[in-house]
């Protein structure tokens, strides 16, 4: 009995590897075989991209989507990607090739571009629907998972780590045998728009199957990433192993020592662009500078923040910048910009004691931002109707506001100076709904400072 019994397990326990490895053996075949997709070399793909705007509202259709067709062409052997994006009327061209990264937006000389997109690439890479199956096949701890269900159909599920590092799951459905969607974890250090996220969920979802000769692949690739949606990506045409110039991927010795000697080899948010505070107004400063919040304003003895910046390095900086008026201390943070990650440096102000403002909306991205961290939601303070902070001529009110495109967001009044700062502001509608609440709470608006602009006079 007992030598059934362990024989039992074993067969069991094989039986569970031979499944994970048939799992993957079988999307494949139907994808057009190993020995297809290995022989890609090479890749043409028309494609469009529809970026999402993350934001954490239940309310569906709220992403407000901007497009952008692009010519995605790639060297597998090298590794090597060439994306040449339409944005109207200007065209970039990108060169990533193994760690070096290029761009041309002038038709003239290319120049280096952010290590951030070296990263782009290796991920873009992985999820390829076609590299993903040979990285799963590649893996040492290919698994297969427990069997669940997603929109009331059955899945299985396999695990691997892939390319070295990403965790990864695999979702098959179990009736087609191909994949619905992959999972993982990562972070982007160095992109100024995701590194405030810090290690977040990333999920990749295929539809809208297609057959391009010998290979069958998914046209639609949906990214979300911190729970939302990220972008969708849709494939229009897809050449496999053409023939492309010679020079499509060159990057000569020069380029590249002129890349590995440039600041593009930083983070986004540490190519500080400009390094200045401009005064707007005696109790008003713009800070002038690549991934630095939008600026400070005088309240009593100190300084309010707007904006926590896109990482503790840049709000660092940020402070720097604004000792270098005098001895007027950073005494609170306006963390109130909801539609954008730009508030990575509020560790930096919690951790200093600094009280920290957040509308409804800013609130809900900060707390994906401590989840990112690791850290416990904590030194975050809601504003309510009435909230005044400062002291004396300086002091500052805060108020919640409805923006058309953000309800629950926030805006501030200086009484001393007139001054209306909405920091979710981004078109004149904006500004009149944030003036009519101003006018109904009895407030004298000489100007207003948004998103796109921290100071403009106002016509009466």
């Amino acid at each position: 009995m007992c030598s059934v019994l362990l024989h039992a397990k074993t067969s069991w326990a094989q039986s569970a590897a031979e499944t994970a490895d048939s799992v993957t053996k079988r999307a494949i075949a139907l994808m057009g075989g190993e020995p297809t997709l290995r022989g890609v070399e090479r890749v043409a793909y028309q494609m469009m991209t529809q970026w999402q705007r993350t934001n954490f509202r239940t309310v569906p259709y709220t992403d407000q989507p901007s497009y952008e067709p692009h010519t995605d062409v790639r060297d597998y052997t090298l590794p090597a990607w060439r994306n040449t994006r339409e944005f109207g009327r200007s065209r970039i061209i990108n060169i990533i090739r193994d760690s070096i990264a290029l761009t041309n937006n002038t038709g003239k000389e290319f120049q280096p571009l952010s290590v951030a997109y070296v990263d782009e690439r290796r991920e873009l890479f992985l999820y390829t629907p076609d590299r993903l199956m040979l990285a799963l096949r590649d893996a040492p701890d290919l698994a297969l998972g427990a069997d669940t269900v997603i929109g009331a159909e059955p899945h299985r599920r396999v695990t691997a780590t892939l390319a070295g590092r990403f965790r990864s799951t695999v979702f098959f459905h179990r009736g087609t045998g191909l994949p619905t969607m992959l999972r993982f974890r990562a972070g982007h250090p160095n992109d100024f728009g995701l590194v405030a996220w810090g290690v977040m969920p990333v999920e990749v979802w295929y539809s809208g199957w297609r057959t391009f000769g010998a290979v069958s692949m998914p046209v639609q690739w949906d990214i979300l990433r911190v729970g939302v949606p990220y972008k969708r990506m849709t494939v229009q045409r897809a050449e496999f192993n053409p023939s492309f110039a010679a020079d499509s991927f060159a990057v000569s010795g020069e380029q590249r020592a002129m890349y590995l000697s440039s600041s593009a080899t930083k983070p986004m948010h540490e190519s500080v662009i400009r390094r200045d505070v401009k005064m707007a107004t005696p109790e008003l400063a713009m800070i002038m500078a690549f991934g630095i919040q939008a600026g400070a304003a005088k309240i009593g003895a100190g300084w309010l923040m707007l904006g926590a910046a896109s990482t503790p390095f840049s709000y660092e900086y940020g402070q720097r910048l604004l000792d270098s008026l005098g001895a007027t201390p950073v005494t609170a943070v306006l963390a109130g910009t909801s539609v954008t990650a730009t508030n990575g440096g509020v560790f930096t102000a919690i951790d200093r004691g600094l009280p920290v403002y957040v509308s409804q909306a800013s609130e809900k991205a900060l707390r994906r931002i401590f989840e990112g961290a690791g850290r416990p939601v904590r030194g975050l303070i809601r504003v309510k109707p009435g909230m005044i902070i400062g002291d004396g001529e300086f002091r500052v009110r805060l108020e919640p506001v409805d923006l058309p495109n953000v309800p629950g967001s926030v805006m501030a009044f200086s009484p001393r100076t007139g001054w209306l700062y909405v920091p979710d502001g981004t078109t004149a509608l904006d500004v009149m709904v944030a003036r009519e609440r101003a006018r109904s709470l009895g407030w004298s608006v000489k100007a207003v400072g948004t998103a796109v602009a921290l100071y403009q006079p106002v016509t009466p």
